[in-house]
């Protein structure tokens, strides 16, 4: 069964029994004081309580629930990758019922499912029961002991061995310090070879004894006096992690071996991640687990950020698809250090980010199917992926150099603690998270000083406090801004604040407000060049200039300002064209459609606005279509002043919904079709657009769409660099086959509308080339694997004569030549057909040697392909991976590589493992 399988058995079994199926909850919790849903109980805490009533019939429900834990009190971040079970993400199967059947069904029914259903041998199932010290709450559960000891007595099990008991810590379940709570009863499985454990391994963090579920039967009610009285209604939560129950039925082979530790990441649920990443890195995952004295190892290193990689993956794909995103607050901030610290494990695959995001489309081809949320959402989750690494990529550059030479100082001076100024340099300068240096230090088996860092954190919030005070007294000042009509100005220095901010008496800067972009450009003062580099409003609305120094700079100054020209009249092009885009969505989809939220910059704009679907391609085309018509017609762009008081209640004024307006406020009108309140910068008149594209939509959140659109230079330049894009897959194409007719030339000189259909027409022949190609190639590949079966076939008598015997065991040794990797599991497949044994075969392609491993199963209980393959990879320097049965890897093709040597040594490896 594979994990869609194992799910759908499990909410079958319980609909079968009159429960209602429900889907999962979203991460983002009802309940005000969870960040994330982290147990599947959380949607029904309000029922527990008694606030809600019970709206299914009869009162019994289950589900697979979606958990994210990786902040606040349930936290599991940071064991994430050192072992195979812990996850920030992961989904729990559970079965509820309230106020409906209670023990003897929960625990008969879980009987049922795990013995006969999913045919777990019964003789390594265990179960805990609360029995509590002294002083700790409620009484010995007789009833669930009582209700085991019949099912393993009628078994023929020993309910003394199968049954142990355990206390609060383990066996009592507590909502609160107060309020619903009772005794709960783990289920245990024993995966040690024997299966004779005899519960001694339950709750040692043993990986042969392995907690599957969790049965929590709510039936007191805890007091503030600490006493304990029994509740009117009783109810039942259930608790099984779907990883952990594919990982038990992969690890153990559906029960029929149990040599090794399970692993959630060997299952269908990561494995395809797993295998994405290893295209994307070149790297195999090997599955090795560190010790205290491992960690160092690069294998081990690297297969720790496998695991870390795609588990934090599906936590951030999730959280995306549910609506959170990157921030720098609650679950926003969560969600941001789970992308940064996935990033920066790629850098030990040899990564550098973006490739995140490549991991999507085999997450959503794994769970879509369960979870169409993730197909719905693809694309969005790709684009804030992307997005946000490409926005840590610098920051991390920088910060990874300043670790290094912390690194390189700390050596030299023969310490193995990062001091606390050090950590604070790195996140106050680069950044990093006090967890990602903790992270970095581990990985080199260093220390971080964290009082000292919080010492310097309460230093610095001291200082923001003075700054704070300083800033109030600066700015009972105020700055004139010209920036309307003027982009350069003479100004005076009024004041200089911390971090570099300077305000102006006047100022032809705009400072980002009402979803357009702060200027930038530069304050010239003595003959030097001081960059501004944003621009923002004070609360009491004075303009700050944040500058790259002011060491020039004292109050009285007089100075020069100068606006980015090119940047600033492309913000005024992108903010007229909201305008337009406002008036054109109320045209076609309807007045009710209204603005939620926008961006406008230089690149782009952004326009969020209120509509149930997406959409369709004629409704976009006839959005574009009445704005490029109005930026034909060379509308004017004007603005004057009035007071709110006297247009407030006017029809034909767009005003922003929940917007709070002072006394006098600045009316936009485009022609005599659009009339907004708006304080931004504009174009003068819409011809200098020049032209409109809509470059995607796609929804947001529920009810809210996004449209993300580009116009004149901006428009361009987005359209030069996806030309260049199609080019490059042009050459790919053309390097594969040389006779594909030319990509029509993008010529800069046409017009917006003919660049348009130009860049389109070149997409589709793109689209069309690929798709031939794929075809041709997908053919020619079907075509050399047949050619290569025959030619296979033709030498399996050969091969047989020439095997050499170890004991009883035949094994074969041959160089194919001059062959591709793909020839020899296909000579393999041949050979494992006539000979029980095992292939050790090579082949020379394109500067590399290529090896290959095979090995019947029934060889696999004394020796493995893999491990075979090391032995001989590992003097080599070369790279591979694979499986018990087969493994194949290679290296570069040195002339002075032995062959006849290699076989020696893998002759001698295989004389080792067969003893």
């Amino acid at each position: 069964m594979n994990s869609n399988e194992i799910r759908q058995r499990f909410l079958d079994f319980f609909k079968e029994r009159g429960h209602t199926i429900l889907p999962s909850a979203s991460l983002v919790p009802e309940s005000p004081n969870l960040l994330f849903t982290n147990a599947g109980m959380n949607p029904f805490v309000p029922i527990f309580l008694g606030k809600q009533k019970c709206p299914y019939v009869p009162p019994r429900v289950a589900n697979s629930q979606k958990c994210l834990r990786a902040g606040g009190k349930h936290n599991d971040l940071e064991e994430v990758g050192y072992d195979t079970y812990h996850h920030t993400f992961f989904e729990m199967l559970g079965n509820w019922s309230f106020n409906d059947y209670f023990k003897n069904e929960a625990i008969h029914w879980a009987w049922e499912l795990l013995t006969e259903v999913w045919k777990i041998p019964k003789e390594r199932i265990y179960a805990t029961v609360y029995k509590p010290a002294p002083e700790e709450p409620a009484e010995f559960d007789e009833d669930s002991f009582r209700i085991w000891f019949g099912l393993f007595q009628k078994s023929g099990l020993n309910p003394l061995v199968h049954i142990q008991f355990g206390t609060k810590k383990d066996n009592f379940w507590m909502m609160g310090e107060t309020g619903p709570c009772g005794p709960c009863s783990e289920i245990h499985i024993d995966l040690t070879p024997e299966g004779n454990s005899e519960g001694t391994l339950i709750n040692k963090n043993s990986p042969y004894c392995i907690e599957i579920w969790n049965l929590v039967f709510i039936q007191l009610d805890a007091k503030e006096d600490g006493s304990f009285a029994l509740l009117p209604s009783r109810h039942v939560d259930t608790g099984m992690g779907l990883e952990r129950v594919c990982a038990i039925f992969k690890g153990t082979s559906y029960f029929q071996k149990f040599d090794a530790p399970i692993s959630n990441y060997n299952t269908d649920l990561f494995i395809p991640l797993i295998r994405k990443l290893e295209d994307i890195s070149k790297i195999s995952y090997k599955g090795t687990i560190p010790t205290e004295n491992t960690v160092q190892d690069l294998t081990i290193r690297q297969d720790i950020a496998f695991r870390v990689i795609v588990d934090h993956l599906r936590a951030i794909a999730f959280a995306i698809a549910d609506g959170i995103l990157p921030s720098n607050l609650g679950r926003g901030h969560v969600l941001r250090r789970l992308l940064r610290r996935a990033t920066r494990f790629g850098l030990i695959l040899g990564l550098n980010p973006p490739f995140l995001f490549e991991l999507v489309d085999p997450l959503v081809q794994t769970m879509g199917h369960h979870y169409t949320e993730l197909i719905d959402k693809q694309r969005r989750i790709e684009e804030v992926i992307s997005s946000e690494e490409e926005l840590f990529a610098k920051t991390l550059s920088h910060g990874m150099a300043v670790f290094e030479e912390i690194k390189q100082k700390m050596l030299s001076e023969n310490r193995k603690e990062i001091l606390g100024k050090e950590a604070f340099v790195l996140y106050d300068t680069y950044g990093f998270p006090l967890d990602l240096t903790q992270l970095l230090a581990k990985e080199h088996g260093f220390s971080v000083d964290t009082k000292g860092f919080e010492q310097y954190m309460e230093e610095q919030r001291h200082r923001s406090m003075v700054a704070h005070e300083e800033d109030i007294v600066s700015l009972t000042k105020t700055s004139e801004f010209v920036g309307y009509e003027e982009l350069e100005a003479e100004a005076e220095v009024v004041a200089l604040l911390s971090a570099n901010r300077a305000i102006f008496d006047r100022t032809p800067f705009y400072a980002e407000m009402g979803g357009q972009v702060g200027d930038k450009g530069f304050v010239l003062v003595n003959q030097k060049r001081i960059e501004v580099l944003d621009t923002i409003k004070s609360a009491s609305g004075a303009h700050l200039h944040r500058l790259a120094f002011t060491d020039d700079l004292k109050p009285g100054s007089r100075v020069f300002l100068q606006v980015d020209k090119e940047r600033r009249q492309n913000i005024a092009a992108h903010h007229t064209a909201t305008h337009l885009l406002h008036w054109a969505l109320r045209k076609v989809l309807g007045p009710e459609t209204l603005q939620r939220g926008s961006y406008v910059g230089p690149d782009r704009l952004r326009f969020d606005f209120a509509h149930p679907g997406p959409l369709s391609k004629e409704e976009i085309r006839a959005i574009e279509e009445l704005i490029n018509e109005k930026i034909e017609l060379n509308d004017p762009v004007y603005w004057e002043e009035e007071k709110y008081e006297k247009i407030k209640n006017n029809p034909s004024i767009l005003q922003l919904f929940g917007e709070k307006y002072g006394e006098r406020v600045r009316i936009v009108s485009i022609g005599d079709y659009s009339k907004e309140l708006c304080g931004g910068t504009h174009a003068k008149s819409t011809s200098e657009l020049g032209y409109f594209k809509i470059l995607s939509e796609y929804g947001v959140s529920a009810g809210i769409r996004r449209i993300e659109a580009a116009c004149g230079k901006a428009l361009l330049k987005f359209l030069k660099t996806q030309a260049q894009e199609q080019d490059r897959k042009w050459n790919l194409l053309f390097s594969k086959d040389p006779s594909l007719r030319k990509l029509p030339k993008f010529t800069e000189s046409l017009d917006f509308q003919s660049l348009i259909e130009l860049f389109q027409r070149r997409s589709e022949e793109i689209a069309e080339l690929e798709k031939d190609i794929r075809e041709r190639e997908k053919e020619k590949a079907k075509k050399q694997e047949e050619s290569f079966r025959l030619e296979a076939k033709s030498r399996v008598m050969e091969l047989q004569a020439r095997a050499e015997k170890f004991g009883s065991v035949p094994v074969i040794f041959y160089d194919c030549g001059i062959k591709p990797p793909s020839f020899l599991p296909i000579l393999w497949n041949e050979l494992n057909k006539r000979v029980e044994g095992i292939a050790v075969l090579s082949s020379r392609w394109e500067e590399k040697i290529n090896f290959f491993v095979g090995i019947s199963p029934s060889l696999t209980q004394k020796i493995q392909a893999k491990a075979v393959l090391s032995k001989i990879l590992l003097p080599l320097e070369g790279k591979g991976g694979g499986s018990a049965t087969i493994a194949q890897g290679g290296c570069k093709d040195k002339k002075d590589l032995n062959l006849n040597l290699i076989f020696e040594n893998a002759r001698k490896a295989i004389n080792e493992f067969l003893g």
